[in-house]
């Protein structure tokens, strides 16, 4: 991290694809968080 600052990782994906999101977190598609629109 430059600076000596981290930057947090978000994967945003809409609601409606809810379970697109479960499925990479199932598969450890993702680094972070994950969070669901509306």
């Amino acid at each position: 991290a430059a600076a000596g600052r981290l930057r947090p990782v978000v994967h945003r994906f809409p609601l409606r694809e809810a379970a697109a999101a479960h499925r990479a977190l199932e598969g450890r598609g993702t680094v972070g968080k994950v969070v669901l629109e509306p």
